[in-house]
């Protein structure tokens, strides 16, 4: 079996150690901090692409992850390269061990076809890069990888869910409500009726999934863009604000339900009771959020502040998943909940207003985050990107992406108004991208599909933006401070 060809980065040097240590002398973490510093590495180049090239934060790092995890798996550097290529079907094989307690030959027997095992296959290949002399290191980079990305997808996803306030979505309007539902409402229909076309042999639950990824709008790069137009657009922004606010919250509770249904695996016919399950749970969750404002928590106060306005909010949310989990639903609906949850007690006013929870995860979301989306660019195979069907899928979903948008736009507004509304709520995002890790680590999303859907992400991204500063007629400027004489 090949080498690791890490080793040289981990060993000791020779003027420092009088014999070179072994593969198996290593300390076990070592692994995981070159593989943190490699992808950390990617990272920071990903933010320099972005700023030079004037291209959203998430869109560079996927695409330095993107050049980055292709030169190292067709160079075939390290098989490590290969498992991260391939962590959807890795994320697969971990769980099932990590389930059944069976070996990695027995587990991978259960999950991959005859012709993924066959020699060559993809099954095959992780069997022989797991059990090998060289097994135990791929296995634990293999699993910290595993991890990342789930908790990558856990922060992100509450610090999206945080920013959902009931109060600002029920103040958002009737105007914002409707542009918002007939966004989500045609994005989800659009998407199912090309699913249904390009993905004849999918269940309902893995189209619903995939279709859902369609709905939502990247807050984080479209808000900063209205920003710059609301000196000459001020009620359109704020319509346009507010209905990104709206749809948000329709694709959180939408997404939520479709990986429940995905990982119930009952189809159509025996998703009602899971659909059941998940209202209930929300449904608890809001009347908790009502009598949320009325609890003293007099024991905050003895609280440092971190403590308060982070590490409680963490537990919180992760005892939520977890129960989440114990109820047959997703744990997306569990950070969900608790998001909601922790909005209502407003624990920012309770301990003083001088700095939030969002805040405090900010640094942990600008670890995990980052990491996250260069890790999905370095599972994109850019030779999927040379077949036609998978460019044919690709504009077919991102036509239906940006049609939905649009079409909701247009329900309210005409002319330049309807345009700039409508490219406002185009690119997609976190919650986009969550979607195509959850549904690849669950195993309902081939390669090809997953190509084409970031390719779709990409598109929007770039669609979006362009299109918003042309159609304004202007480029957006940082807004105006006025500082007081005081």
């Amino acid at each position: 079996m090949r080498k690791l060809t890490l080793l040289p980065l981990l060993a000791v040097p020779p003027a420092v150690s009088a014999a070179p240590r072994t593969l198996m002398e290593l300390d076990p973490f070592a692994y995981i901090l070159i593989e943190l510093g490699l992808i950390i590495a990617a990272v920071v180049a990903g933010h320099l692409l972005a700023r030079r090239l004037q291209l959203p934060v998430i869109l560079g790092e996927l695409l330095v992850g993107m050049v980055i995890g292709n030169f190292l798996y067709w160079s075939e550097l390290s098989p490590l390269f290969f498992l991260i290529m391939h962590l959807g079907d890795a994320s697969l094989l971990f769980r099932e061990v990590w389930i059944s307690g069976a070996s990695v030959v027995d587990a991978a027997g259960r999950i991959f076809s005859p012709e993924e095992l066959a020699p060559g296959g993809v099954g095959a290949r992780l069997i022989d890069i797991l059990v090998g002399d060289e097994g135990p290191g791929f296995l634990l980079m293999g699993s910290a990888l595993w991890h990342f990305s789930n908790l990558g997808i856990l922060f992100l996803w509450f610090r999206v869910a945080l920013g959902m306030r009931i109060e600002e979505l029920l103040g958002a309007g009737m105007r914002a409500l409707a542009v918002a539902a007939a966004g989500v409402v045609a994005a989800l229909g659009l998407g199912l009726v090309v699913l249904d076309w390009l993905l004849p042999e999918a269940d309902f639950s893995t189209r619903l999934l995939l279709a859902s990824g369609l709905a939502p709008t990247s807050a984080s790069i479209a808000l900063p863009l209205l920003e710059g137009f609301k000196a000459h657009h001020g009620s359109l922004v704020a319509l346009a604000t507010g209905a990104i606010l709206v749809a948000d919250v329709l694709a959180v509770l939408l997404v939520s339900t479709a990986v429940t249904l995905v990982q119930g695996g009952q189809g159509l016919a025996g998703a009602w009771g899971q659909v059941f399950g998940v209202v209930a749970y929300v449904g608890v969750v809001l009347y908790l959020c009502r009598l949320a404002p009325g609890w003293e928590l007099l024991w905050l106060a003895e609280m440092e502040q971190y403590q308060a306005l982070l590490l409680l909010p963490l537990g919180l949310a992760f005892l939520l998943a977890w129960i989440a989990d114990m109820l047959s639903l997703s744990s997306l609906i569990g950070i969900f909940g608790a998001a909601l949850l922790l909005n209502a007690l407003d624990l920012e006013k309770r301990c003083g207003g001088k700095v939030s929870t969002r805040d405090l995860m900010q640094p942990l979301t600008q670890v995990f985050a980052p990491v996250f989306f260069v890790l999905l660019g370095m599972q994109i195979n850019l030779i999927d990107f040379f077949s036609l069907q998978v460019l044919a899928m690709g504009v077919l979903l991102a036509a239906a992406a940006i049609g939905a948008k649009l079409t909701g736009a247009w329900l309210v507004a005409r002319g330049t108004e309807g345009w700039l509304l409508g490219w406002s709520l185009v690119p997609r995002g976190e919650m986009a991208l969550v979607v195509a890790a959850t549904a690849k680590s669950l195993g309902v999303m081939s390669d090809d599909v997953y190509a084409a859907f970031m390719l779709m992400v990409i598109a929007t991204m770039l669609a979006g933006s362009a299109l918003l500063r042309r159609v304004a007629g202007e480029t957006p400027q940082e807004p105006v401070v006025e500082y007081s004489s005081d």
